[in-house]
Formats: structure tokens, sequence, C-alpha cells
């Protein structure tokens, strides 16, 4: 049984702004409404995950006043374990512009997170590395006895050196199906052969998602949702994920719990706003499972 989920990566600001649609190129759009939010991909997950009523550790780079701030407060409220590192500077932005038909773009900026790749941390039990700076993520790599992956957005700046051997140590892999055709091409391995290697979660939108793990494969669909915001989906099904394992659930079981979170999610503006409880999570399983839709 996991006792607790050492979570890595980002902690950010969200500025998410509604447009009615996105621009031509070298053309402009008026912006609707524009709003703040606590986010960032690691600590999204962290708090995801201590919501459920489970332990989580947050490994995150910060600026010096963070302790003073509102984000500081909230996680700690929550129960997430802390364990920052404090750099001069400015703690990560995300700019993140949705449509009218919920598409979105979202462009990052790193601020202190630049500074983790020199970070150091003991060997934990179990890893999740969140998108993250690729030093930082492999020198984490070799501290975890279990470890997840989930390079997301900053699969970029990976080499083929870094990305690979992090790829030879995880245990699981989290991506969205676009992420995992860049994966494919960076290391010169398709999926086939990745799934032999280690269990995969493939994210798929609408489409649900696949479960890839013990030599079979297990279509996970997608739950109804009321879309106010995407922002968060992702990190709310790993959350969720996470926590179902915690409690004992297998992983298909832990897949659906995510696809139910994502979408409770979904339905509220920012990553963190409409994060579920435990209850509020199991009892919607329960139903979905006895009409046959999860």
């Amino acid at each position: 049984m996991i006792e607790k989920v050492t979570v890595a990566g980002h902690i950010a600001i969200d500025h998410i702004f509604d447009i009615p649609y996105y621009p031509e190129k070298n053309h402009s759009i008026f912006i609707k409404s524009k709003e703040e939010y606590f986010g960032g991909g690691a600590a999204n997950i962290a708090a995801g995950i201590a919501k459920l009523g489970c332990k989580s550790e947050l490994v995150a780079a910060v600026d010096k006043n963070f302790e003073k701030s509102a984000y500081h407060n909230h996680l700690k409220r929550m129960g997430v374990e802390l364990n920052v590192k404090k750099f001069d500077g400015e703690i990560a932005q995300a700019y993140i512009f949705n449509d009218d038909a919920h598409n979105q773009i979202t462009y990052f900026y790193w601020g202190v997170s630049e500074n983790m790749r020199d970070a150091k941390i003991e060997e934990r039990e179990v890893i999740h590395i969140a998108p993250s700076h690729p030093e930082f993520a492999y020198n984490m790599a070799g501290k975890a006895k279990f470890l997840a992956f989930e390079p997301g957005q900053d699969i970029p700046r990976y080499d083929k050196e870094k990305l690979s051997s992090i790829i030879e140590k995880t245990d699981i892999l989290f991506c969205n199906i676009f992420e995992l055709k860049k994966i494919e091409r960076i290391v010169g391995m398709k999926r086939e052969k990745l799934k032999k290697h280690m269990d995969l979660v493939v994210t798929e939108g609408e489409k649900g998602s696949v479960l890839h793990a013990g030599g079979k494969t297990k279509k996970i669909p997608s739950v109804e949702a009321d879309v106010i915001d995407p922002t968060g989906a992702g990190d709310a099904y790993r959350a969720a994920f996470w926590a179902g394992l915690m409690h004992g659930m297998d992983m298909e079981e832990s897949c659906k719990l995510g696809s139910i979170a994502s979408s409770l999610v979904v339905g509220k503006k920012g990553a963190q706003t409409g994060l579920p409880d435990w209850g509020m999570l199991i009892k919607k399983y329960e139903i979905l499972s006895k009409a046959e839709k999860i």
C-alpha cells in the first residue's frame, strides 16, 4: 500500500483569460475576462491528493517570500507537506487563454523554476515527476524506488539522452496522445515497446484514456461534464489515480476515478477550485458504476 506520493515540478500562479476566439497570426482580439488562480502541475496534483484524504509531498521552487503568501497558506491548510526550494526571483506564471469552444493555449513563464536544475532531494518511496526542469527530473528519477513520469509541456526541453535515461527508470508513464508521439520520436521507441517496460496511462481528451498495464490494455471512458474551464483536468486525473491506489483500488479503478475527477474540475474555473474530496469522488464512482457509465 502506498503511504505517500512525492510530487516534483512547478508551483505557479495561473492567469486565466477568456477570449471569444483565437486571432489569426499578426491579428489581435479582446479579452472578455481575466482572473488569477493557484496552479502549477505538481502543486495541483499534490493538492488533489491531499484533498482526497491522502498524504502528498510537494517539491518545487518558490520565491523567497512564498511563506508569507496566500498560496503557501492554502497548501498548508490542505495538508500538503512542503519541501520547497527558495530562490531570488518570481514564482512561475502560467498565462492560459480559453476560447468560447473550450480550446486552450497556455504560455508558461518558468521564473524561479529554472533554478531547480541543481536541487537535491533524498531517496523517496514513490515519486511523481510532473512537468519540470529536465536536469531536475533526471536527478529525481534516480531517487525513486517507484517512479511515475509525466513530462507534459516540457518535453521539448529534453534531449534524447536524459529523456531515455528517465524512461528507463519509469514504472508508470503519464501522457496524452500528442505527448506520447513526441516521446516516441525523441527516444526512438514506439508505444508497443514502451508498454513492455512500464505501465502507461494515455489520456485522449473527450475519448477518455487508455491504461496499458500487466500486458493488458483497458479503455477508460470519459465522464460527461459541463465544461467551464479545462485547466487542471489532467492534474485532477493523476491526483485521483494516486488516491485510488492509496485507498487500495486497482489501476483500472483508479483511472476511472481520474476520469471522474477531471469531469468535476472542469466544471469550475481554476485547476484547484473544483477538486473533489474522497466522499464526493467515490459516491459519483458508485453511481456511474451502477449505471455502467464508467
